[in-house]
């Protein structure tokens, strides 16, 4: 079995994120999250995620063999990502997981369900990533606002309250 794509885990990573692959690769903990979400779960765990990722994003761009970075109709692939990804208790915890790896920068443990059936010998408790992945996690930026006694963001900053972006207010009513 060849180790999971660096680049498939990324794309993965954007859908589940809703923020831009740049945006992902600019925290500088992509490649560490690849490495804890493999320690955690094991390649072919890692694997089958990202193939299951494949396969919703060819359902909404209307064919298997779709480029992956094609137009998609969102509605169908969110219901492509429900049905092959979230639903499934193999899949769905670890896609969960990686979604708060990304805003956190921690690696939360699955649950215990899901070392029972699946992994017990390989599945890492909860646990931080390096020092810098709370620094990092996308939640500060969603937010418009500076990680705790890190990132200081200068003097008189704290006069205005924190703004998410109107980028991340689509679809959000007031």
């Amino acid at each position: 079995m060849t180790a999971p794509s660096f680049e498939k885990f990324l794309l993965l990573s954007a859908d589940l994120t809703a923020f831009e692959e740049t945006d992902l690769l600019g925290t500088g903990m992509a490649h560490h999250y690849l490495a804890k979400v493999r320690a955690a779960c094991g390649d072919e765990v890692v694997t089958a995620l990202l193939d299951a990722h494949r396969a919703a994003r060819a359902d909404a761009a209307g064919t298997a063999r779709s480029n992956a970075r094609s137009p998609l109709d969102r509605d169908l692939f969110d219901r492509a990502l429900r049905h092959r990804i979230f639903s499934d208790d193999r899949l769905g915890p670890v896609a969960r997981g990686v979604i708060k790896l990304w805003y956190a920068g921690m690696w939360y443990a699955l649950p215990p369900e899901w070392t029972d059936r699946y992994g017990a010998d390989t599945a890492v408790g909860t646990s931080t990533v390096t020092a810098a992945s709370y620094q990092e996690g996308l939640v500060w930026r969603a937010i418009g606002a500076n990680p705790p006694g890190a990132k200081a963001p200068g003097y008189g900053s704290w006069a205005k309250p924190p703004r998410i972006p109107e980028r991340y207010l689509k679809g959000v009513t007031r």
